[in-house]
């Protein structure tokens, strides 16, 4: 597999590990203005995570125009193998190692965040939560 293609992949990858960087900050926030019972700050923050969430799904988007364009070759089965959680194609390349841990950092996170959610909106919706 072509190096270029693997660090295009692990370019989207770290983006979408920061951007579930600053939507675990901001999810912690908001638990913590519940707590207070801050209703001001609770919406503010609700607000503040649609920027870093519609980010996330341009980044997802680029992935899956990137896999498009590999036109279902191998190249394609390997990559989607690995943005899927699996092991790089190669292990002696650095590049492909980068992006398999970075994408298994980016699922816990993701797994901390949907956890973290989860709570807060059955604390805020009660019998009215998404998560019922």
């Amino acid at each position: 597999m072509n190096e270029k293609t693997v660090m295009d992949a692990l370019v989207q990858m770290k983006r979408t590990g920061n951007l579930l960087n600053e939507l675990w900050d901001l999810t912690q926030q908001l638990g913590q203005a519940i707590d207070r019972n801050d209703q001001v700050s609770t919406q503010m923050l609700i607000s503040m995570r649609e920027e870093p969430l519609g980010k996330l799904q341009d980044a997802d988007r680029a992935l899956r125009e990137q896999l498009e364009a590999l036109h279902g070759g191998e190249d394609a089965a390997l990559l989607a193998g690995m943005l899927n959680g699996g092991p790089p194609a190669d292990p002696a390349q650095k590049p492909q190692q980068m992006l398999c841990e970075q994408v298994a950092s980016n699922r816990r996170r993701l797994t901390q965040i949907t956890e973290l959610d989860r709570v807060l909106n059955q604390r805020l919706g009660r019998e009215k939560s998404a998560y019922v």
